[in-house]
């Protein structure tokens, strides 16, 4: 039997990557630095994956082992393994390289030929060119060059929400998730045979990376930050709010139409399906998302390449209108939580420099026309007179 090892058993690691490891046929060992965690994996062997649609499926996984990361079980594991991969969070990658050179460096030893692919599948862009940068730095010439030949550290994008376990997990190592997943790994920096069911080996995975910043997460902070102008609590309230359900809808197709044009990979087709999917993982009524957390950090995700003012370039550049988006990113500006350190910051910034230097300073953008459509849209809103078109 195949072996894979995860670093990182929460939710995703056990709901979404380990799930699909074992499907595909792989005796996934998991590494994590809880020891409880560690210990009850490895006793029973098994957890159930609860998933949360219109109706509640819960499924076994059997089969499994665990060890702690950093121990020395663990990088004897990464001497035979068939697949290395990773749901431990960006900032955490540090910690799995010194483990996994060590464990490479064994391998280079006494596995020299076999060929293997490390895959981190973080929530962020390019997670396992991280990883890749942080093995070498802890690497010798020679583990390098070895390296070089025979570990592949394909880039993925990777996309499933964890929703809260209360209510559903009756057990301490059930993972609850919700049924829609993505899963995208780039082909070329793969190091001989990787199939996979579940997961999709693309050529460039850019467009599939702005595709998720831009129709996902960019829906999402659209949502929340009306949402909260409006006086909903959750994103599935603000969903069900007609105004700003066709908001977030015209921010898709805008950004889909942005998208298409500017990659020859994804259709404008395909691309207002996967809107409309997203939409409908959006009303899961067993999700509960609230917008002060789909919101938080409005400095960051206001930024000139994320998911607001990124689709609008590029929707711009691309030769289309961008109302709704120029509408989002007024209610993000207009995003005021009096507990969100990072949406004060940018109300002191209008406060002390006015709103188009403050979208100069936070964006990067200075185009008159433009800064002009967001002041105008952002002084409806808070003038109260913002009904969901773009005047």
């Amino acid at each position: 039997m195949k072996k894979a090892v995860h670093f990182g058993a929460g939710n995703i690691g056990r709901g979404f990557i380990g799930l699909l490891l074992c499907e595909n046929g792989y005796q996934v060992v998991f590494a994590d630095v809880v020891p409880s965690l560690v210990e009850q994996l490895a006793a029973k062997g098994s957890y159930r994956v609860i998933t949360l649609d219109t109706d509640v499926e819960t499924k076994e996984v059997t089969g499994v082992r665990a060890v702690l990361l950093g121990s020395e079980a663990c990088r004897e594991e990464l001497v035979d393994a068939d697949l290395v991969t990773t749901a431990v969070g960006l900032g955490n990658l540090v910690h799995v390289a010194g483990v996994l050179a060590d464990g490479l460096q064994r391998r280079m030893e006494r596995n020299p030929d076999a060929l293997l692919n490390v895959i981190a599948c973080e929530n962020a862009i390019r997670a396992t060119s991280t990883l890749r940068e942080l093995v070498y730095e802890r690497a010798d010439d020679r583990l390098r060059s070895w390296l070089d030949e025979h570990v592949g550290f394909p880039d993925a994008a990777v996309d499933r929400i964890a929703p809260n376990r209360d209510g559903y997990a009756a057990e301490p190592l059930d993972a609850v998730v919700e049924r829609y997943f993505e899963w995208d790994i780039e082909q070329p920096a793969v190091r001989g045979e990787l199939t996979l069911s579940g997961a999709t080996l693309v050529r460039d995975l850019g467009p599939y990376l702005e595709r998720k910043l831009y129709l996902v997460n960019g829906a999402h902070a659209a949502a929340a930050y009306a949402g909260y102008r409006r006086g909903h609590q959750t994103v599935l309230e603000a969903m069900q709010d007609p105004v700003i359900a066709k908001l977030v809808a015209d921010v898709q197709e805008e950004a889909a139409q942005g998208l298409a044009s500017a990659h020859a990979d994804l259709s404008i087709e395909d691309l207002r399906q996967y809107a409309s999917t997203v939409r409908t993982r959006f009303l899961n009524p067993h999700v509960v998302d609230h917008v002060d957390r789909v919101g938080r950090d409005p400095l960051r995700k206001l930024a000139a390449s994320d998911r607001l003012f990124g689709p609008l370039r590029q929707t711009l550049a691309m030769g289309h209108k961008a109302r709704a988006l120029t509408s989002a990113i007024a209610f993000a500006l207009s995003y005021d939580n009096g507990q969100d350190e990072s949406a004060q910051k940018v109300q002191q910034m209008i406060e002390e420099h006015g709103l188009s230097q403050t979208i100069a300073q936070v964006a990067g953008c200075t185009d008159k026309t433009v800064v002009a459509s967001i002041v105008r849209e952002y002084e409806r809103i808070q003038g109260g007179i913002w009904d969901g078109t773009a005047s």
